[in-house]
């Protein structure tokens, strides 16, 4: 196959012009897409070459030339395509070749060769002659020593496993959605029926709805004054009490209406169950105010003051 002559190329000036560049990679492509129809053993030899000169040609071609020249840069583009196409031919090509293998056909090509050998009868072929040759293409098992006997097994152990205990449920106690004054079966119940009440026959008493840090504070006992806030807020859920801020924008408690009761029950409304932060602090700054000795809600003994 005849070959590009690039010795002109080669021994020109390192810079050459974009017009010489240019025409050379004309050649290189042409020269390549020639390829792609004649394959053969010279085919890889001769794309190498070309893609030699084409990457002499890039390495001289600055960043800033190949931006006003972007010619050269399709042009070194097409030249990867053709070659990607060639080497693409010439797979296919070397496919076609190994899947022609003949079995039969090397064969009757070993015996033929076997048989003029020198001192073999052609008979009588001696196939210990291609031994020496032959064995090296097979790979050797690497060697290796067993034990001299096994092992006896070992009894194995019954293990006693306990068996898993099985637990009774317990019951989940849970408090009662609605307040009923027929069943006391909780202390905590109780206590807050009786603060209801109390609410109900102080609003009956005197026309006008409660205090409700008054209501709620325990002078004595942090514990009981936070009990308390939880009792009210029971009786906002239930829909018995209503807790808002007066004229003077002050909490106070009341109970609700028999209208309010029928448009709860009847999902026209619905109440919101809050209940308020109230730290050491504060519960001391609230008994200055108030000043009370004795509190409000005493359910321990039963007694409910009025003051």
């Amino acid at each position: 196959m005849s070959k590009i002559n690039y010795n002109s190329e080669k021994n020109s000036p390192t810079s050459r012009s974009p017009q010489e560049r240019k025409e050379i990679l004309r050649k290189i492509i042409t020269r390549a897409q020639s390829l792609q129809n004649t394959i053969n053993d010279d085919t890889i030899q001769t794309l190498e070459l070309c893609m030699e000169q084409t990457d002499s040609i890039n390495s001289e071609t600055s960043l800033e030339e190949k931006v006003h020249n972007q010619e050269e840069v399709l042009m070194d583009s097409e030249m990867m395509n053709i070659s990607s196409r060639v080497l693409k031919h010439c797979t296919k090509s070397l496919t076609k070749l190994v899947c022609a293998y003949n079995h039969v056909e090397f064969a009757q090509k070993l015996v033929k060769y076997i048989k003029e050998l020198p001192d073999v009868e052609p008979e009588t072929p001696d196939w210990s002659l291609l031994e020496s040759q032959v064995t090296k293409c097979f790979k050797r098992t690497p060697q290796y020593s067993t034990l001299l006997g096994t092992l006896a097994p070992l009894e194995k152990k019954e293990v006693n496993r306990k068996k898993p205990v099985v637990r009774e449920a317990q019951v989940q106690i849970k408090r009662p959605d609605n307040i009923v004054t027929a069943e006391k079966e909780e202390e905590s119940l109780e206590e807050t029926v009786k603060i209801n009440k109390f609410i109900s026959k102080y609003y009956k008493t005197h026309h006008k709805p409660l205090d409700f840090f008054k209501l709620i504070l325990h002078p004595n006992d942090f514990g009981k004054t936070i009990q308390n806030i939880l009792q009210i807020s029971f009786l906002v859920r239930d829909g018995k009490v209503k807790v808002s801020k007066d004229a003077s924008g002050i909490l106070v408690v009341q109970p609700c209406t028999k209208d309010m009761i029928a448009q709860l029950k009847a999902g026209k409304t619905s109440n919101v169950q809050n209940v308020i932060y109230l730290n050491m602090e504060q519960w001391k700054i609230l008994k200055n105010i108030y000043q009370l000795e004795k509190p409000m809600i005493e359910c321990d003994t039963e007694i409910l003051h009025v003051i």
